[in-house]
């Protein structure tokens, strides 16, 4: 039941082992043993190569091989260009001539370049009608490839028809047919007016309108039945001049001058005093 002091049991944190070595618990105690190492193969990035040569990993290990030759390590003179050709094992860099193009080429005057078959030619240039003058009454158009002075197609334009008709497009032709009548070549008589009756023009008694009529004073034109006629206006305040005091009304749909309802506007009250409606009169209070 007392406290006592006893043995730690010493661990790894009490030693400092030597370079190559490392800390185990052996039997409980701790012991500085040889560590064990792992060889690392080495790689591409352990080894320099030669010129021409490049590193390649075979079978797990780094070995220097020649390079392939590529495009980048020639230079090829003018009018040729490097391909890679088939040099068995191998493709291999060459220097071939240049595929000839129309850009290369100058041909004479009256012919143009143009490829055939992969090779440049100058071949005849294919006239076009912006280079035919054709006479007059054709115009050009391209027949087959080929440009060709047509005649020109008649228009209504190309001709005068005599009077009492007019020219028409008829099947793509231009044709003089008599011209369809209309008021516009017709003067009718006073008191009548063109119409088109059945595709005619016709002359026909105007109708009557007020235009036509003037009525008598106190009488205005209404269209009755369709004619003109005057009837006895209906009087109005218009008509009507009422005395002082008193206004005009419509009473009955006739005017009627009537007393006019005092205000406090016609009053003029003594000092002291105003004005008030009572039971619609003025009264001064």
């Amino acid at each position: 039941g007392w406290p006592q002091c006893v043995h730690r049991q010493p661990s790894c944190h009490d030693v400092h082992c030597p370079q190559g070595t490392t800390c185990n618990v052996v039997n409980g105690w701790p012991r500085c043993v040889q560590t064990k190492t792992t060889i690392r193969r080495p790689a591409c990035n352990d080894i320099q190569c030669s010129t021409g040569t490049t590193c390649k990993m075979t079978a797990g290990w780094p070995h220097c091989v020649h390079r392939q030759p590529s495009c980048s390590d020639i230079r090829c003179p003018k009018g040729t260009t490097c391909a890679m050709t088939d040099g068995w094992p191998r493709y291999w860099p060459t220097c071939v001539p240049n595929k000839p193009a129309c850009d290369t080429v100058r041909c004479p005057a009256g012919t143009t370049c143009q490829m055939v078959e992969d090779w440049p030619k100058c071949l005849p240039k294919k006239p076009s009608c912006t280079e035919v003058h054709c006479p007059a009454g054709t115009t050009c158009q391209t027949v087959e490839d080929w440009p060709t002075c047509v005649p020109n197609k008649p228009s209504c334009n190309d001709i005068h028809c005599p009077a009492g008709t007019t020219c028409q497009m008829v099947e793509d032709w231009p044709k003089c047919l008599p011209k369809k009548p209309s008021c516009n070549t017709v003067h009718c008589p006073a008191g009548t007016t063109c119409q088109m009756v059945e595709t005619s023009p016709r002359c026909v008694p105007k109708k009557p309108s007020c235009k036509d009529l003037r009525c008598p004073k106190r009488t205005t034109c209404q269209m009755v039945e369709g004619w003109p006629k005057c009837v006895t206006t209906k009087p109005s305040c218009n008509d009507l001049r009422c005395p002082s005091g008193t206004t005009c009304k419509m009473v009955e749909t006739s005017p009627s001058c009537v007393p006019t309802n005092p205000s406090c506007n016609d009053v003029h009250c003594p000092k002291g005093t105003r004005c008030k409606m009572v039971e619609t009169s003025p009264r001064c209070l």
